[in-house]
């Protein structure tokens, strides 16, 4: 019994965990800014939004290669792949993610962002070492980007940026599909 104390001590110690948080997330594509409301925590991400009176939630699971969109006024879920182009087109750290095989970063130091210590990193292009793809602010505190900026050809710099990070305690439903909505597959995107 002590020594599955000691265990998970020493466990608990040395694994980063990352901090849960709430935050605005200012969004910025084909020159439209939008602002989510993101919650992460170790399970997952998820973003809730309101464009012109349509409430949606966006839900990203840790390790799951699915995304779910959740429309609350028509109970509603759609499940689709975490790397369809739609889906990525709106999770800008989906697609950060996605691209992150494909490239090598490169850090080039520390700065401050919103009051946040990050290490600002550049990922290039495998095959085109010279062609930037994404720069990017990452936290060792929240383990989640805290900025980033989209390079890739034809993305016009989509940029992301938290603000007004709060702690947040996520309950046991807050990645998951609440009972009652009808869950059908996303529409898949034509190459």
């Amino acid at each position: 019994m002590k020594k599955s104390i000691l265990l998970f001590a020493t466990v608990m110690l040395v694994l980063p965990l990352s901090a849960q948080f709430t935050a605005k997330m200012h969004f910025t594509s084909m020159g439209q800014e939008r602002v989510f409301t993101v919650y992460s925590a170790d399970a997952g991400y998820r973003y809730e939004f309101n464009e012109n009176g349509m409430e949606g939630v966006i839900i990203v699971k840790k390790g799951s290669p699915e995304v779910i969109i959740l429309m609350p006024q028509q109970k509603m879920a759609m499940k689709g792949s975490a790397t369809d182009p739609m889906s990525m087109g709106n999770d800008p750290v989906a697609s950060y993610n996605y691209y992150q095989n494909e490239g090598l970063m490169k850090v080039e130091g520390e700065e401050t962002v919103n009051g946040i210590l990050c290490t600002r990193s550049v990922l290039y292009n495998k095959d085109n070492p010279t062609q930037k793809m994404y720069t990017v602010w990452t936290s060792d505190e929240y383990q989640f980007p805290v900025k980033l900026i989209n390079h890739i050809s034809g993305s016009d710099d989509t940029a992301m940026e938290l603000k007004e990070i709060q702690p947040w305690t996520p309950d046991a439903k807050s990645f998951e599909i609440p009972e009652g909505y009808q869950v059908m597959d996303m529409p898949k995107m034509m190459p």
